[in-house]
């Protein structure tokens, strides 16, 4: 009898994975100017990753005078909440990841692929740097990478509402960009995909950080440091 009880739980516990596996996973990334987005949904289930929800703070009522106070005190003004710095992509992230993103999702894509389903697939590119040969050969290749990877792209996965721009701009000093992908896949092809190359995706996002643009305010400070070691 205890055994019979154990195999039906083993096998209602099966259903439940398997059925898990099944559902599939949504995840929408998007990149507008510095700000991140990341939300995943399963099933009914939608969490927002990034940027976290910041707590409602609640209103307190007003307190009451007590007798005799003075009315003439000020009231405290609350200091404006401090903007956050917008990071930006520059051209050695990008000739980074043309090289070596590549291989890393040919390895993680291989047998799954298909199952993988892509949509939206947007992204408005501003390509701009301080040296205009150095901006134009990184537009070429940027422009090679896209009219050679995005077939071999919708050959491997399935891709809807592709919209791949790129601008060229002399003009301007920083990379900028506006991205926004949708992915749909199960929880299964997700565990393999991890177990390929979860490490090497991994050592490469650590990569690509380090290689990020420094903050403004460092940046300010080198400079004005550069300046006054010439001026010396």
């Amino acid at each position: 009898m205890i055994g019979k009880i154990i195999l039906w739980i083993l096998l209602a516990f099966l259903a439940v994975l398997v059925l898990a596996l099944l559902i599939p996973v949504k995840v929408r990334f998007s990149y507008d100017q510095g700000d991140l987005a990341l939300a995943v949904r399963y099933g009914p289930v939608k969490l927002r990753l990034f940027p976290p929800k910041e707590e409602e703070k609640k209103e307190k009522p007003p307190k009451k005078k007590k007798e005799g106070e003075k009315e003439g005190k000020k009231e405290k003004k609350e200091k404006p909440p401090k903007e956050k710095k917008k990071g930006k992509i520059n051209s050695d992230q990008i000739l980074y990841a043309l090289e070596t993103l590549p291989p890393i999702l040919g390895r993680a894509l291989r047998r799954t692929g298909r199952s993988i389903h892509i949509r939206p697939l947007k992204a408005h590119v501003l390509v701009a740097g301080l040296d205009p040969a150095d901006t134009a050969l990184l537009y070429g290749r940027l422009e090679a990478a896209v009219c050679g990877g995005l077939p071999v792209l919708k050959r491997v996965m399935r891709v809807k509402e592709e919209d791949i721009r790129l601008y060229l701009d002399f003009a301007g000093e920083r990379m900028d960009a506006i991205v926004d992908v949708g992915v749909t896949l199960r929880p299964g092809s997700l565990v393999w995909i991890m177990l390929r190359a979860g490490g090497s995706l991994l050592k490469w996002y650590l990569a690509f950080q380090k290689l990020a643009s420094p903050a403004p305010e460092k940046e300010e400070k080198d400079n004005k440091e550069n300046t006054e070691h010439e001026a010396a």
